[in-house]
């Protein structure tokens, strides 16, 4: 990435609309739009309305809102340009720029020089990126509360503890005889080593709920044939995705979908009819639905209301040490003393007519199986993107290897190394050390424009 440059890109979506929004940044910024103006902009922040010139020809009248380094989000000036919501008129606005001395943005890459210049840590920079592809309250919620550098502070205070544990081993290590210097026996840094550890584990089981809902619970819907499996899908999914009919067996492969509700995400999985066949095609489909059981964190085990009775006790079994909703379909064709008598034979049960479009309280329940409002997230730090967990347990891995050397007796010097180890790991979470290429990476990740 060439930092010096000035950028130019979209930051809203390139079709026809009300608005569109160019940012520009660097530190040519003003030099540059100014050449499309016959009066140039004041340098002082502030919102201008002008019209727009190139070549002696009105291209827009446009609202200028004006940012001054180091008072802006990436640090540099930028210039945000208000225009028409034209797809003509923003690409040759965005053209003239270029031509005019800015070089297109790459994807992030707002972002990235904001984390450059120090305004924003690695942990806010990916809360940006999360914010942006949130789903559901409850990721909304997790990624405003990351971009507060504040609510991270639980990580700066492992950090301080973990250097004054590695100080006071490169001291003993330099200077062994040196009297002045706290002489730590095993037992401290053990004290150290297991404080740390809680702090992290604390913050790693909280990251993998809250992963959870930012991806979406794997849900498999299961049944017997012709439970009515596939019309949940269809009227949950609001589409018409599975084919639907009274022949037994129609469902034979897997079919996915998603849905948000307000606390998490739903990664729907149909799967076909399980039942004893001679057909092996259809054989093939139900060991997949048998496979997605294993597989799947929520089962909605769908039961003909009609025939409660007749119920495979081996399916039974194989859900009943998962999160599970047992769902009673076809509820219009019994009566109410039927009702509780299935109350009875299953406990707690969701009772549905998918053919009246009523799935009673089901994704209430559902919700309340995932209940990820309980978890404090103003408490601690919660890091829910896939590559920050993936740094927290290789910094709980390398802390559990110098806890295991320490208590083994290994020499001072490897565990001054395990632990330069944790240290490199928890900054480059942190962000203030990076391999540039994995960082470049980081931010590809993220829409143009921002």
């Amino acid at each position: 990435m060439m930092i010096n440059d000035t950028i130019v890109a979209p930051a809203t979506n390139i079709q026809t609309q009300a608005i569109s929004l160019i940012r520009v940044s660097g530190e040519d910024a003003f030099k540059i739009v100014n050449k499309l103006f016959k009066k140039p902009l004041q340098n002082i922040r502030g919102v201008e309305f002008k019209k727009l010139i190139f070549e002696n020809e009105i291209i827009d009248e446009v609202v200028i809102v004006k940012f001054i380094s180091p008072n802006s989000f990436t640090g540099e000036d930028v210039i945000e340009i208000n225009c028409h919501g034209s797809v003509l008129i923003v690409n040759k606005i965005i053209s003239i720029l270029i031509i005019l001395g800015a070089r297109m943005a790459l994807k992030g890459e707002f972002t990235q020089r904001a984390f450059v210049g120090g305004r924003i840590n690695l942990i806010q920079a990916e809360a940006i990126n999360d914010l942006i592809a949130a789903e559901n309250d409850f990721a909304m919620k997790v990624s405003l509360r990351n971009l507060d550098a504040k609510k991270n502070n639980e990580l700066l205070e492992i950090k301080n503890e973990l250097l004054e544990i590695i100080s006071k081993i490169q001291v003993s290590i330099d200077y062994p005889d040196y009297d002045d210097v706290e002489n730590s026996t095993t037992n401290d840094y053990l004290h150290h080593f297991d404080k740390i550890q809680k702090s992290i584990s604390n913050i790693l089981k909280l990251s993998k709920i809250a992963n959870k809902s930012f991806n979406g619970i794997p849900t498999a819907i299961i049944g017997e044939t012709n439970v009515g499996k596939s019309s949940l899908l269809n009227f949950l999914l609001n589409e018409d995705k599975a084919i639907v009919s009274s022949i037994k067996g129609t469902t034979r492969d897997i079919l996915e979908g998603k849905i948000n509700l307000n606390n998490l995400t739903l990664n729907l999985i149909d799967t076909a009819g399980i039942r004893k066949t001679k057909n092996e095609i259809e054989k093939i489909g139900i060991e997949k639905s048998l496979l997605q059981i294993e597989k799947a964190e929520l089962i909605l085990f769908v039961i003909d209301a009609t025939k409660y009775n007749d119920v495979d006790n081996n399916l039974l079994a194989k859900i009943k040490n998962k999160p599970h909703v047992i769902i009673l379909n076809k509820k219009d064709l019994i009566t109410e003393q039927e009702i509780q008598k299935i109350k009875l034979k299953y406990g707690d049960v969701v009772f549905i007519s998918i053919i009246n479009n009523d799935i009673g309280n089901l994704l209430d329940v559902v919700e309340d199986k995932f209940n990820f409002l309980n978890l404090k997230i103003d408490d601690q730090p919660i890091l829910a993107n896939a590559n920050q967990i993936g740094q927290l347990e290789i910094l709980m891995k390398q802390l559990e290897i110098a806890d295991l050397n320490l208590k083994n007796n290994f020499s001072i010097d490897i565990i001054a190394i395990d632990l330069q180890n944790a240290w490199n790991t928890l900054n480059n979470l942190i962000g203030e050390t990076y391999d540039e290429e994995i960082l470049d990476n980081i931010f590809r990740k993220y829409c143009l424009g921002k």
